[in-house]
């Protein structure tokens, strides 16, 4: 229980540090706003569907795109079935290239997106656990595949 409290507050304070930056107008050629990410995210969750800026703009976000799914949706929202589906889509969109399109190297590993998976995890039972699994798999196969080719 002890470990539970710390792993969630640990997750919020990353989510509080980042909302803290000024992102909003931090913008490169290839890379988008935080406000842009959160917007994505907020679009997707609640309209659930998306569009192809939608899926640019996550698969040029890395782990950036956990921070904002943590300050648009609460525990609820997260862990309901229809949207935990649409979180699980987005974060896998986050990673699947990050060596090749998310710019911001820092967010090519999914440090918050494992602490939100592993906290997601925790919160959900059978079939939903099955697919946040799924999901980890995924994302630490294209962290370690983004590793690999960095060190050649």
């Amino acid at each position: 229980m002890k470990t539970c409290h710390s792993l969630l507050a640990a997750v919020f304070l990353v989510a509080l540090v980042a909302s803290r930056q000024d992102w909003q107008d931090c913008k490169t050629d290839t890379s988008y706003s935080f406000k842009e990410v959160k917007d994505s995210v907020h679009r997707v969750t609640t309209s659930r569907m998306y569009t192809g800026w939608d899926e640019k703009t996550f698969n040029r976000s890395g782990d950036l795109v956990s921070v904002a799914i943590l300050q648009t949706l609460n525990d609820s929202e997260m862990t309901s079935p229809e949207t935990l589906e649409f979180v699980l889509w987005i974060l896998r969109e986050a990673f699947a290239c990050p060596n090749r399109c998310v710019s911001v190297v820092g967010d090519r590993q999914p440090r918050v997106a494992l602490l939100l998976l592993e906290h997601l995890h925790k919160k959900t039972r059978g079939k939903m656990q099955s697919s946040i699994d799924e999901t980890t798999k995924f994302m630490l196969d294209q962290a370690r595949a983004a590793e690999s080719a960095n060190s050649q």
